[in-house]
């Protein structure tokens, strides 16, 4: 209780303006801080290595496709297919095959972007894919934080995405940032059981990549837990809210019916691009198998490599998550793998793996324990060094993922 004088008064404010100063510097610790400085210095790195070193290696005469400006460092193969929807839409005159291979979120984004950037579908992607990018980060350090309470496991979390060996596709102008951004903060929203919220973000993501379904039933089986725990049997009525994601992939599938007029325009274009087909899951990892066997370049070796021992990988963390009972994070994961290795083939895997989160928030709470913490000097330092090698490759147009 105050005397209610001029100086109890000033002595109050005072007091009230230091509390809500060491409120706002909490905040930018949580939120802008470790995130976003361990991100953005990552993302710097990337961006010095695609745009100034790999012209040096160009000019040596190792580039396979040489690149006019700058953007084009961080662009090839996938690019291409986002920035023609994002300029032309889907099956413009003359070019009837495969871009609907690709949904139609991340276009959309780069499309409405463009204005900003005098036109240039190129330089909105990668505008898109940083924006998005620094979300994921910010989202990742949020439910690290949400999950284990401990900021070094939040900052941990964080430096393994940044550092992660195929972190290029995570600046260039692909769709695995976005993807990654909208999947965390639909799993934020979910465990802080705001489920209305977590619907609509998943719904965003199923419409960036068709693994928002696999997201929507992994959020399916948190929202179980959820009930187990509080002692619920019956579901409420926001257990409709996982129904958006269904519902925004089957829009985007039935635009493709009507512009199409085939119920499998989608499958059809991964057919017709990459033959890509659904297989047994030993079909799958036997032809990843015959494809390692098979003579290739250095770089392309090594991808081919990096595909087969990915969903290797992925198989054990699956394991791993089931062991330590975290089910809804192994269904997200298992559903992520089933459908490599359930396919033809594995083309591309180690890309995919950058929106596998449960491995960084995993790997993060492991390098807290005794036990472990030997890996916290090697094991960023490691998948530097990779993503360092990887970018290049990349920049200079050779075959990554």
């Amino acid at each position: 209780m105050t005397d209610g004088s001029p100086v109890a008064a000033a002595t109050s404010a005072e007091t009230s303006a230091r509390s809500a100063g060491r409120s706002l510097r909490a905040v930018r610790r949580t939120v802008a801080g470790p995130a976003l400085r361990t991100w953005l210095a990552s993302r710097a790195l990337v961006l010095v290595l695609a745009v100034a070193v790999s012209p040096l290696l160009a000019r040596q005469g190792r580039e396979l496709h040489p690149a006019p400006w700058p953007f084009d460092r961080l662009a090839g193969w996938d690019t291409w297919h986002f920035t023609r929807i994002a300029e032309r839409g889907y099956l413009p005159p003359g070019l009837p095959c495969c871009d609907q291979a690709f949904f139609p979120g991340y276009p959309a984004l780069i499309r409405l972007v463009m204005p900003f950037t005098a036109g240039s579908a190129l330089a909105a992607g990668v505008l898109v894919t940083l924006a998005a990018g620094a979300v994921a980060a910010v989202l990742l350090y949020r439910l690290s934080l949400q999950l284990s309470g401990d900021e070094r496991t939040a900052r941990a979390a964080v430096l393994y995405l940044s550092v992660a060996p195929f972190g290029v596709f995570l600046t260039a102008v692909y769709s695995e940032a976005l993807f990654l951004a909208l999947s965390l903060g639909a799993w934020l929203a979910s465990v802080r059981r705001r489920w209305w919220l977590a619907g609509a973000v998943a719904a965003g993501a199923s419409l960036v990549r068709v693994n928002g379904l696999f997201l929507a039933v992994a959020l399916g089986v948190l929202y179980l837990g959820q009930l187990w725990a509080d002692g619920e049997r019956r579901p409420r009525a926001d257990v409709l809210a996982l129904g958006l994601p269904v519902l925004a992939t089957g829009g985007y599938f039935a635009y493709l019916t009507a512009r199409t007029g085939s119920l499998t325009a989608w499958q059809d274009a991964q057919v017709a691009g990459w033959d890509r087909h659904g297989a047994w899951p030993w079909q799958g990892l036997l032809a990843g198998w015959r494809h390692v066997q098979e003579p290739a370049s250095l770089h392309l070796q090594v991808s081919r490599w990096a595909d087969l021992l990915t969903v290797v990988a992925g198989l054990v963390l699956v394991l791993v998550l089931a062991r330590l009972r975290r089910w809804a994070e192994g269904v997200y994961v298992g559903l992520n793998v089933a459908v490599l290795v359930c396919s033809t083939t594995l083309v591309s895997a180690p890309r995919y793996t950058l929106t596998w989160f449960p491995a960084y928030l995993l790997i993060a709470e492991l390098v807290q324990r005794p036990g472990w913490r030997w890996l916290r000097g090697p094991l960023p330092i490691a998948s530097a060094v990779a993503m360092t090698v990887l970018t290049v490759w990349f920049a200079t147009h050779r075959w990554v993922a």
